[in-house]
């Protein structure tokens, strides 16, 4: 096959022409050649400048390059990490803000190992929210290793990206890696596929069987599973499992604490949802909390030890928000209140949250000129954490 004028063109002209087509990614792609002659890290970093850092007009274009360059084999969580510190690190945050720029709270250095320990809010997000492309497959599967958990960790915390649940591959990946991790006995990864609804459904009765019977029972991951399942569990799940029982009778039998230790969770879960009918979808009266990790616990060692994290994820705190009245031809009026947002963000109903696009618009009669106004009211979320 002949090569092309533009292949044989040395790189001093290809870096020109590649810069000045916009980034244009089209050109990596469509040559082998093309593509390692442009194999620098130097046009690695210009093109995350590019495509990462801002918000452009072709927000499609623009997703779809942000996926092509996380799925690209260059983009490792080394170079990941060299990328944010050189960018970010004279802001002194990942908002991409000094504190004169009007940075509220800066986060850094950066804690690649947890991300979830960096705190922003609405009002202080950092420049990599903006990022909406697809997590790439290779981050999705197994083998787990730590680099790979610290890096799909930092992007599900930081970044908007989400799976591509169109593709069937990439759909698959997701299913086998949640299991892959369980196999693995990471409970890190198995952690992230739990607390994240970005990463799939959540776990359920099928979910706790396969960490038990075919994953070997690690009291940590199970814990996990079984947690998350009864928090975010539809009404009236059944936690009745003939193999489950079957497993607990037979590791009783053979003097495996764990049998016995696994019952107790059962048994539970079977009191919580007896207690639980009225209880809302994702979120209710009936807490995963309830879920007691001291009861029924042994010293199994350091091979058989529950650990049980403190995780950020979905965590349910209290924020001050207000709730905004406006008339009609006259000023808004704040009315402070204190609110658990993300259960006002959970629960169905006139979507009041919205803001002032989607508002509750009600009429009201005013005596003094006798006439009928119209007000409309909304929520306001919380400022900041």
């Amino acid at each position: 096959m002949s090569i092309s004028h533009i292949e044989k063109l040395p790189v001093e002209l290809l870096q020109p022409i590649f810069f000045a087509s916009g980034y244009n990614v089209a050109l990596l792609q469509a040559s082998d050649r093309i593509g390692a002659r442009l194999s620098s890290e130097y046009v690695y970093k210009s093109t995350c400048n590019y495509y990462l850092t801002g918000v452009l007009d072709g927000r499609t274009a623009q997703s779809a390059a942000q996926t092509f360059i996380f799925a690209s084999r260059w983009m490792t969580w080394e170079f990941f990490k060299s990328w944010v510190v050189q960018v970010f690190a004279c802001k002194g945050c990942l908002c991409g803000l000094t504190i004169s720029e009007g940075c509220i709270d800066g986060q850094w250095p950066p804690n690649f190992e947890d991300a979830t320990t960096m705190v922003f809010s609405r009002s202080h997000l950092p420049r990599l929210a903006f990022v909406k492309g697809r997590l790439p497959k290779k981050l999705l599967q197994g083998p787990w290793s730590t680099s790979k958990v610290q890096f799909l960790r930092f992007l599900l915390w930081i970044t908007s990206m989400s799976v591509d649940w169109s593709d069937p591959e990439a759909r698959q990946a997701a299913i086998d890696g949640r299991m892959q991790a369980m196999l693995e006995r990471n409970l890190e990864a198995v952690e992230l596929f739990n607390h994240n609804r970005k990463l799939g459904k959540v776990a359920n009765l099928s979910t706790v069987r396969y960490a038990v019977i075919e994953a070997g029972c690690d009291r940590s991951i199970v814990y996990d599973t079984l947690f998350t399942a009864n928090m975010w569990g539809t009404r009236g799940v059944s936690w009745e499992s003939v193999e489950l029982d079957k497993w607990c009778e037979d590791r009783i039998k053979e003097g495996d604490p764990k049998g016995q230790w696994l019952r107790i969770k059962l048994e539970e879960l079977r009191g919580i949802g007896s207690q639980g009918q009225d209880r809302d979808i994702g979120f209710g009266s009936v807490a995963g909390s309830e879920l007691a990790p001291t009861t029924g616990d042994y010293d199994g060692g350091s091979e058989d030890r529950l650990v049980v994290n403190k995780l950020e994820w979905n965590k349910v705190n209290i924020h001050r928000g207000w709730l905004v009245i406006r008339t009609h031809g006259h000023s808004s009026q704040l009315v402070t209140h204190d609110i658990i947002w993300p259960m006002i963000m959970r629960k169905s109903g006139p979507r009041m949250y919205s803001g002032p696009i989607r508002p509750r618009k009600l009429n009201c009669w005013q005596e003094d000129d006798s006439v009928t106004r119209q007000i409309s009211l909304w929520l306001s979320p919380p400022a900041s954490n």
